[in-house]
């Protein structure tokens, strides 16, 4: 049986793999960064939201998020707003342009994932739905 140490030298050569795979050809296709992407769907998932907010969750500076989303807005994916109660706070959201590029993204990486998992036994799929399951829960400190 392999180390703990075996294991993690494994799979941290098999991550940016399986990274690369389900990204670059959409990505590149669309002229957008990876980190660019995950913002979009960021936004995607809270609706018109706050800069400061995104900036939080993707555990990045504020003056990050900033030139991110000032790049999505010159790009026509993004559009930046006031929040009604406080002007300082600045609110952002996708356009429609932003919307279709994010449910593209969402439809390839899916049809991506359908190719792989159709060559595992059901079993093993949900095995690995399980075990994904658990590694996000432990990456956002829900289980310790």
């Amino acid at each position: 049986m392999a180390t703990i140490d075996e294991l993690t030298h494994e799979i941290s050569i098999m991550i940016p793999k399986l990274m690369k795979g389900a990204r670059s050809s959409f990505l590149a296709k669309a002229n957008i960064s990876t980190a660019q992407m995950i913002m979009l769907v960021s936004i995607h998932d809270h609706g018109q939201c706050k800069l400061k907010t995104l900036a939080r969750e993707r555990d990045i500076s504020p003056p990050t998020a900033t030139g991110l989303i000032d790049r999505l807005v010159r790009a026509g994916y993004v559009k930046r707003g006031s929040d009604p109660e406080d002007r300082r706070v600045v609110m952002v959201s996708l356009t429609q342009k932003g919307e279709k590029s994010v449910q593209d993204f969402l439809r390839t990486v899916r049809n991506r994932w359908k190719n792989i998992l159709v060559h595992l036994t059901s079993k093993e799929q949900h095995q690995y739905l399980s075990i994904v399951k658990k590694v996000v829960a432990i990456l956002s400190g829900k289980e310790g």
